[in-house]
């Protein structure tokens, strides 16, 4: 089930960030120095009431009573934005995050959105071919000075 996180619930979303997003921290030697908050691994809780009260629309997937995925939304005129979709490792690889993608494109849809756009780290292969399964397309890439991987932003037209 899908609902909406109200602040009382924003720690839980922080530790399935930190959870789902560590493997990669560590893979593409996302530091503090080189990448802020380390990927969002390390996100204070103060940024994330930041986001929310900036109006950033957060999702929960919960399963059996248990916060187990966490999405966040952004909207800009016709555009969507995707800033978080994570799973806890351990829920991962069944479904839910196909079940989040799909909910998004969804609210994409009854925003009367054009396009729906996010950020990832486009040297993940098995990430980027992920969401080329959801239709999303490379936009562009950016290579920053401060780390080793390039940067894709992705799109998808709806």
């Amino acid at each position: 089930m899908i609902k909406s996180i109200k602040k009382s619930e924003l720690s839980d979303c922080l530790s399935i960030m930190k959870m789902a997003y560590e493997a990669s921290a560590i893979r593409f030697d996302q530091t503090e120095y080189n990448c802020p908050y380390r990927g969002r691994t390390r996100l204070p809780l103060s940024e994330l009431e930041k986001e929310l009260h900036e109006g950033c629309r957060m999702y929960g997937y919960f399963y059996n009573d248990k916060q187990v995925g966490f999405l966040s939304l952004t909207f800009s005129d016709d555009t969507m934005g995707i800033n978080d979709i994570a799973v806890l490792p351990e829920c991962q690889n069944n479904g839910i995050g196909n079940t989040l993608m799909q909910f998004a494109k969804e609210e994409a849809k009854k925003n009367n959105c054009k396009t729906i756009r996010l950020g990832m780290i486009d040297d993940n292969t098995q990430l980027k071919k992920w969401y080329e399964k959801h239709g999303y397309k490379t936009d562009r890439l950016i290579k920053y000075e401060t780390v080793s991987y390039t940067v894709g932003k992705m799109e998808f037209v709806i």
